[in-house]
């Protein structure tokens, strides 16, 4: 095993393993088709909304394993046209949130900005 396919496999079944930090969530492509994931959904930002000025919007960050079987893969994401399903707060209802920014990414890991 190579250290890529160890940090691929390390990002899938430690980090987006929801009996640990992970949850779930729905995925859903551009094109229509959904499938559901684990991810590390953090929920502790805020951003100023660029249209007016002064409403404060929730920004979501969300840390999916870069594979196409058990996450995302970098090569199938579509900024601004996939979204995600997860609860705003936990316990509350999943909401659909747009995907509008890779913040960072290797081998093993997406770091997503959802608003």
């Amino acid at each position: 095993m190579t250290l890529h396919d160890t940090i691929r496999s390390d990002a899938a079944q430690v980090f987006c393993n929801a009996s640990d930090f992970a949850e779930s969530v729905v995925y859903y492509k551009r094109n229509g088709l959904s499938r559901t994931i684990n991810a590390v959904v953090q929920r502790e930002a805020f951003a100023i909304n660029p249209e007016d000025g002064d409403t404060i919007t929730p920004v979501f960050e969300v840390h999916v394993a870069n594979d196409a079987a058990t996450g995302i893969a970098s090569n199938e994401l579509n900024i601004g046209g996939d979204m995600l399903t997860f609860a705003v707060r936990v316990g509350k209802p999943a909401e659909r949130r747009s995907i509008t920014r890779l913040i960072s990414h290797d081998e093993g890991m997406l770091v997503l900005e959802c608003r």
